[in-house]
């Protein structure tokens, strides 16, 4: 009784259609050796297992390690462009039942092994009947598989075992070294595919999907026969196989459409995946020391966002010191022509136009020859500081200031006008030949009653009397003034 049951619940489950579930979002393999150059390989799934087309890399964000880097010149493009290889194993059958007149099996599958052009792929057959053994890997292009598989016979079997392939299959693929993703390609309506009692069956399929998912194979299946649907009676488990271990099944009632699948549908399902290529910046805020971290990647698609992780080898960098020397540069280059403005600014102000005058030139008051360093002054001087005879000295309450220390020491200016401009200007009253001295830097003004005051113009280095900074003063006879460095005493008669 319970065996019935058992017997029962098998039959459920074993003529039972799997609805798809959907693969979504795969990173097949990250390449981070010329980093900050970097490539995610990735392949997105419908529900039913369909290539996602139309991916964008407006629609693709990275994080790395919980940071999102901005990406330079980032570009999508497919697997088939790109520089990893693939291993791709087909079975089929050679049984008496599948004549190449009725289902020509043989002549398409040729034509898609010789459109597998890339000489970096790894491809293989295992033609089965009751008997399976592999052709041998070849390189993509190389012309060795197409030619091995076109020059095969039927044999006399009606019945071939699909299950005799199963354990051939999987040790040739786990045998395989040197790609980045491995495919087995079943093309069978699995009339033969049942050998002995559907438990058998059943066991011999489970078995063979767990060993597929945990060697990370992916099966491409085609349940195909020009009879029509109705002659497929076990193509659902074959569709089993690609359900349940995450591939692709595709049912073909003619021999046209057949050719369609093999040349477009299968070849799209194997090549038709993404290479996400940029150059990661840093110059910004990201950064990574050697080691491993967390890449995440996110897809927009008119479903939603899908997203999937893995583990990435980030290799050790040195970190561009170009932009800081690029920015440094600019600042310096900023700073110099600043400095420079102001250098010629100021040799502008401090510029000294010199009135040669004649060969020698002497003082009116006491005769001593003029140095030619003091020609250009307007105004009245004596170099002995006065003489007693010297007519503006005998002028009843004029003021004048003789210079008391520099290269001007002993030097008398007097003050004759209502208002004497003092500066380091050749057309001042008082001209100063000092760089201290701003260009107008003072005035004295004499009034009716014969007083005197000082005004200093907002000079850069002030005006003092009796070392007190001021900004207007009356003076005294005797009160020293000092102009910048330049000093002087102020005198009355």
């Amino acid at each position: 009784m319970l065996r019935c049951l058992r017997n029962f619940v098998l039959l459920v489950l074993l003529f039972t259609p799997v609805v798809a579930l959907a693969d979504g979002l795969t990173i097949v393999d990250v390449d981070t050796k010329s980093a900050p150059d970097i490539s995610v390989y990735f392949d997105l799934r419908q529900s039913d297992g369909m290539v996602v087309t139309g991916i964008t890399t407006e629609d693709c964000t990275l994080e790395i390690n919980n940071m999102q880097p901005e990406l330079i010149s980032p570009n999508i493009k497919s697997f088939y462009e790109g520089d990893r290889g693939v291993g791709i194993l087909f079975i089929f059958p050679v049984a008496k039942n599948y004549s190449e007149e009725s289902f020509a099996i043989r002549s398409n599958l040729v034509t898609l092994i010789q459109k597998l052009d890339r000489r970096i792929d790894r491809i293989n057959a295992i033609p089965y009947d009751n008997t399976a053994t592999p052709v041998g890997w070849s390189s993509g292009g190389d012309g060795k598989l197409a030619k091995a598989v076109s020059e095969m016979n039927t044999s006399d079997v009606l019945e071939p075992n699909l299950f005799a392939s199963f354990t051939p299959a999987l040790a040739a693929l786990e045998s395989l070294q040197g790609v980045t993703q491995k495919y087995v390609v079943i093309i069978s309506d699995a009339e033969g595919a049942i050998v002995g009692d559907p438990t058998r069956a059943n066991r011999l399929i489970t078995e063979f999907v767990e060993e597929l998912k945990k060697k990370q194979i992916k099966p491409i299946v085609v349940a195909y026969s020009p009879d029509g649907k109705a002659a497929m009676t076990n193509a659902h488990l074959l569709q089993r196989i690609a359900n349940n271990a995450g591939g692709t099944s595709y049912l073909v009632y003619d021999t046209a459409k057949f050719q369609a699948v093999l040349l477009s549908d299968v070849f799209d399902d194997i090549y038709k995946r993404y290479i996400l290529e940029a150059e990661v910046d840093l110059k910004k805020d990201f950064w990574l020391d050697e080691g491993r971290y967390n890449l995440q990647l996110t897809v927009r698609t008119n479903q939603g966002d899908v997203k999937a992780g893995s583990k990435i080898s980030w290799p050790k960098l040195s970190k561009s010191r170009l932009w800081l020397w690029i920015t440094l540069g600019s600042v310096g280059g900023v700073i110099l022509i600043v400095v420079l403005v102001l250098v010629f600014r100021r040799r502008e102000e401090e510029e000294v136009i010199i009135d040669h005058g004649p060969e020698e030139m002497h003082c009116a008051t006491c005769g001593k020859v003029i140095p030619e360093k003091l020609f250009g002054f307007n105004g009245e001087f004596c170099l002995s500081g006065g003489l007693p005879d010297c007519p503006y000295y005998q002028m009843p309450d004029q003021g004048k200031i003789q210079i008391t220390k520099g290269i001007m020491a002993d030097t008398t200016f007097f003050i004759k006008q209502e208002i004497t401009t003092i500066g380091s200007y050749p057309e001042n009253n008082v001209y100063l030949n000092d760089k201290a001295v701003s260009r107008k830097h003072a005035a004295i003004k004499a009034d009716e009653g014969k007083r005197y005051e000082i005004r200093d113009f907002g000079s850069a280095n002030g005006t003092y009397v009796n070392d007190e900074r001021i900004e207007r003063k009356f003076l005294r006879n005797g009160d020293i003034i000092r102009f910048g460095s330049v000093e002087t005493v102020f005198k009355l008669k």
